[in-house]
């Protein structure tokens, strides 16, 4: 909470009506926010932790569940997509990596919402928070550099979706 009383994700709502039709707002992660953390993760099925982990994790331990709501709104940044029922249904994240204007970015969303846009709008607001500026890919992206694009030609979406925005990805995983 603020001195005011108000918390920064109470501030930095921003509503957003999905291709669909569906409604989410799409506000920062909350420093220690393990809640949000436990609720995203519960609506990821089996495959899609498994391309977000790089492994087949079937529940968060402390330790990555405190790494994942660590966050520092700088070099550590997170933002989360929230359903009306305040469910984080989706979370894009990026860490600053040594190299200069590079970091390394990731999202997930939770099964039951893909295909409506979540996960591209999470990548081009967390892109639009990164500075110096970085730019996104799209949706099934898992972790990307800011370095010669080499996505894998199996992800033909994730190519479609990557043109309009600028800037070179490398996808290790999706």
């Amino acid at each position: 909470m603020s001195a005011e009383g108000i918390s920064a994700s109470e501030t930095d709502d921003e509503h957003v009506v999905l291709r669909d039709g569906s409604r989410v707002a799409i506000r920062p992660l909350a420093t220690g926010d393990a809640i949000a953390i436990d609720t995203w993760f519960a609506g990821l099925g089996p495959e899609t932790r498994y391309a977000r982990f790089l492994g087949g994790v079937k529940r968060l331990d402390s330790r990555t569940r405190s790494e994942l709501a660590r966050v520092d709104h700088r070099d550590h940044e997170a933002i989360t997509a929230v359903a009306p029922d305040g469910t984080t249904i989706g979370i894009a994240r990026y860490l600053r990596v040594p190299e200069p204007g590079e970091a390394e970015v990731a999202v997930a969303v939770a099964d039951r919402w893909r295909g409506r846009g979540v996960a591209s709008l999470l990548l081009r607001r967390i892109a639009v928070r990164a500075a110096p500026p970085i730019s996104a890919p799209s949706s099934r992206c898992v972790w990307c550099r800011t370095t010669p694009s080499s996505v894998s030609s199996a992800d033909s979406a994730l190519r479609g979706s990557a043109r309009p925005l600028q800037g070179s990805w490398r996808c290790a995983s999706t």
